[in-house]
């Protein structure tokens, strides 16, 4: 895949199926933030087969900020294409992507992005590192604990949350890492970190606030359905690496 040139400092990605409701909100909160510390950045909403007009939001917001940009597919591609269709696009010399729901605190994008700029690799949001401050339903809690240590046993990456979503990387990585990545559903974010500790680079947990947005039964991640995927996802990826 070619990609383009890095132009400007950081490049922000919000994967967004059906965010109507909070992409505008969403918007304006992660603009506010990063032109705090960054003159040279853009936002690029990867709008995903939205059936409630959240490209048509975008793309009004778009036409009066430089900074933004809008991609959209008219069909739903999973969280994994999204973010990749807005690498090939992006203009950073670091990429970050978040949810939409900005349930991670937006206060700890510069130390993400000063970690990312003198080391390189990757710096993902934690939840389960100490330090985090972290409002969530206990089921959801017990779940990510448990998944999460079923992977570093798995794959001995010694990472205690990869699902957050709020990570940055170098466009190094961003380009070595995704350009092999398999999955495009929930399991994408663990696969990209997995992959990145093999090829060596450096992966660093970084402390959060972090407070669950999304009301029961609003939530995109259904524990029973998508548990059930994810697993599938993770011992195939599994097996595929042993075979190599």
């Amino acid at each position: 895949m070619k990609y383009a040139q890095p132009k400007k400092e950081i490049s922000i990605v919000l994967p967004a199926h059906n965010e109507a409701l909070q992409i505008e909100k969403c918007v304006l909160e992660v603009e506010a933030a990063v032109s705090s510390f960054s003159k040279s950045y853009e936002i690029i909403v990867s709008e995903d087969g939205s059936t409630d007009g959240t490209d048509a939001i975008v793309s009004k917001m778009a036409k009066f900020n430089p900074n933004l940009v809008l991609l959209h597919s008219p069909s739903r591609l999973g969280k994994g294409k999204a973010i990749k269709n807005a690498l090939s696009s992006s203009k950073g010399n670091v990429i970050v992507f978040m949810d939409v729901d900005l349930a991670t605190d937006l206060e700890c994008l510069p130390q993400l992005l000063q970690l990312v700029t003198e080391n390189g690799g990757m710096a993902i949001g934690s939840r389960h590192v100490e330090g985090s401050c972290v409002q969530r339903r206990v089921s959801r809690t017990l779940f990510s604990l448990t998944y999460n240590l079923f992977v570093r046993l798995l794959f001995l990456d010694g990472i205690h949350d990869h699902q957050c979503g709020f990570k940055m990387m170098s466009r190094e990585v961003a380009e070595t890492v995704l350009s092999i990545s398999k999955s495009d559903g929930y399991f994408f974010d663990t696969e990209i970190i997995v992959r990145c500790k093999k090829l060596g680079f450096p992966v660093v947990e970084i402390a959060v606030k972090w407070s669950e947005k999304r009301k029961k039964g609003e939530s995109k991640v259904n524990l029973l359905q998508d548990a059930k995927q994810i697993g599938l996802d993770m011992l195939a990826f599994r097996l595929n690496s042993s075979n190599k």
